[in-house]
């Protein structure tokens, strides 16, 4: 398999709910625009020539990728085998939520269609409206799939080596270490409050918010192969629109920097407007009844800079030292650690654009627990750590190190990189300890129950009792929204 393969398969992947929404969430003109339009953009990236330099990835490769991504799916809770966090009630509830009522969802029925992305969840609900039951199987066979594409960019742009990929999934939590370490010292770097500014890697992500964690992963491994093979980044425009229904948050943040990154661009070389329309302009249109569906709240999320939510300025500064500040001195001090070491590298300009990305979406506050920080990232850290690591990859590990070893600071800079691991493998262990396996051994420290899919009677239940009322509103449509009065599909009569 090529890589346009892969490129193909991974918008087949994400597109495929998108048909889902046109066909539920639309009145019959706009899905059938909607859809030709989805079907038009695809047979051209099928049909067409395209950029992408040949990088042919073997069938053992994607073998093992896939029982990678069994193995996550597994650990991440998603299907109740292994430890599950909180997030998984809401998780389990919008499978039962998308089995039990007619689509798209209205809360209360009739009422208007929720605004909320549901593009993970509906492959597995048409299957589970088929057989009449949820299905881990149904869950896990399509989790997978989607792990595996994003697994597999990151592979074949970082050499082939799955040590690396590894530790991508786990860039973005050495803050967790650092503020480890000082915990072990009896040393408070800062108060902790509702309102935080700090990020996460994906592998922690994942625990939370796979249906997040899919998108980004498969966003973020496409633009990496981009920069590093220096591509045209219109290629990521159609990818980016699909995931949107997937992940909201990641994917505005993906468009700001393929946005970003074509402007630069084309400074220097100029398109014609053919080009633009079909690239970019054809895959934003196919958007816009999504984003006038997020639009569609009776309250905007919340917003605005971060400081006016919290009220210590001092504890805030510390916060945002302490996780921002110390992983983008990391990130830097290993990008030109390896520039010194004369190890290979990908260009400075993209790399700017994410340290800088990294600095100032602390600052803004976006969501009820600052979303935009802690999902936005996502896609970001994925891009970073395969820019710190594809220098490590280029040659074999011995000659690395000692292009390193003339510099004792250097390599422990670089080794610095690696600890983030050590809280991946504690989440995994976690889940190793904290399963359906375990649980039959029946010892009170081993004890594991999965979460229910019924446990309440709907999504908004789910949230109003597991969380706020503020938070099960939040998903919520607009009665006299713009998508309410002249897209969505009119609820159905009562018998």
């Amino acid at each position: 398999m090529q890589n346009k393969t892969l490129y193909t398969v991974s918008n087949i992947y994400l597109l495929t709910p998108n048909i889902i929404y046109y066909l539920y969430w639309t009145k019959p003109e706009f899905a059938i625009a909607g859809i030709s339009l989805l079907f038009y953009i695809l047979s051209k990236i099928i049909w067409q020539e395209n950029e992408l330099c040949k990088v042919f990835i073997h069938l053992k490769d994607a073998c093992f990728a896939f029982i990678a991504a069994v193995v996550l799916t597994m650990a991440s809770g998603i299907t109740g085998f292994a430890f599950q966090t909180m997030d998984h009630w809401c998780h389990n509830a919008k499978f039962q939520e998308l089995l039990q009522n007619d689509w798209p969802l209205r809360f209360p029925v009739g009422r208007p269609v929720m605004a909320y992305y549901f593009g993970y969840y509906l492959v597995p609900a048409a299957f589970f409206k088929l057989t009449g039951s949820i299905s881990a199987a149904i869950i896990l066979i399509w989790t997978s799939l989607g792990i595996t594409l994003g697994l597999l960019w990151i592979y074949i742009s970082l050499n082939r080596k799955w040590w690396a990929v590894f530790l991508v999934l786990c860039v973005g939590d050495f803050p967790r270490v650092f503020k480890g370490i000082a915990a072990h010292w009896s040393v408070q770097l800062y108060r902790y409050e509702e309102i935080g500014v700090e990020h996460w890697s994906n592998l922690e992500n994942l625990f939370w918010a796979p249906n997040q964690f899919i998108p980004s992963l498969i966003l973020g491994g496409m633009l990496f192969h981009v920069i590093r093979f220096r591509l045209d980044y219109a290629w990521l425009c159609f990818p980016t629109v699909l995931a949107l229904w997937w992940a909201v948050f990641p994917a505005f943040v993906m468009g700001l920097i393929t946005a970003l990154l074509l402007g630069f661009r084309w400074m220097r070389r100029r398109i014609s407007f053919c080009e633009f329309f079909e690239r970019v302009l054809l895959p934003v249109i196919a958007a816009v009844p999504v984003l006038l569906l997020f639009q569609s709240h009776p309250h905007p999320p919340e917003h605005g800079p971060i400081w006016e939510f919290r009220s210590d300025a001092g504890n805030l500064l510390r916060e945002y030292l302490a996780n921002t500040v110390t992983d983008v001195l990391l990130f830097v001090i290993v990008f030109l650690a390896a520039r010194r070491a004369g190890l290979p590298g990908i260009a400075t300009v993209p790399f700017l654009l994410l340290i800088c990305i990294t600095l100032l979406f602390p600052l803004i506050r976006v969501g009820k627990v600052n979303d935009m920080l802690l999902r936005g990232m996502m896609p970001v850290l994925i891009v970073i750590g395969c820019c710190l690591l594809y220098p490590f990859t280029s040659q074999p590990l011995p000659k690395v190190f000692a292009a390193l070893r003339a510099n004792m600071t250097c390599m422990a800079i670089v080794l610095a990189l690696a600890l983030p691991a050590v809280v991946g493998l504690g989440r995994l262990s976690r889940a190793a300890r904290f399963n359906r396996i375990t649980a039959l051994w029946d010892t009170a420290d081993l004890k594991f129950v999965p979460m229910p899919y019924d446990a309440y009677p709907s999504l908004y239940e789910t949230l109003r009792k597991r969380w706020s009322q503020q938070e099960a509103e939040q998903y919520l449509g607009k009665p006299d929204s713009f998508y309410e009065k002249y897209i969505a599909p009119p609820p159905a009569k009562k018998p």
